[in-house]
């Protein structure tokens, strides 16, 4: 619970540096991540050995109709411009999401449809 300073007697400062302990999440838990890449080097520059830039790494929301907009949000950013590659994967930080992307990205054929066809198998 947060700490206001009205009360009467005031808060002990070693109070206030504590936390509930049922607000405290140690563990790294899986999530869902979206990502954007580019592949062709036109947003910022590379090196020549990264082909694949990652632009823009972000944590999904937690609920089914945010992720969903969220989604299209991104989807429709990322439609229009060429070399912009979408990625929606589940990882444990946003560093661990671009590492990801970056390699499945850089193994695979940088257009979308053929990245979806990687993702989800040739028989999809």
């Amino acid at each position: 619970m947060p700490v206001s300073l009205d009360k009467i007697p005031a808060p002990k400062p070693e109070d206030m540096d504590r936390a509930p302990a049922y607000r405290v999440e140690l563990r790294k838990l899986t999530a869902p991540y979206f990502v954007v890449a580019d592949t062709t080097g036109q947003w910022t520059p590379q090196t020549p050995h990264n082909r694949v830039d990652v632009l823009t790494v972000e944590r999904a929301a937690d609920n089914d109709v945010e992720r969903g907009l969220q989604r299209f949000d991104i989807e429709a950013q990322c439609f229009d411009v060429p070399g912009l590659v979408y990625v929606e994967l589940y990882a444990v930080s946003a560093g661990d999401a671009a590492l990801k992307a970056r390699h499945l990205i850089s193994t695979v054929p940088a257009t979308f449809e053929d990245l979806m066809d990687a993702v989800l198998g040739d028989d999809a």
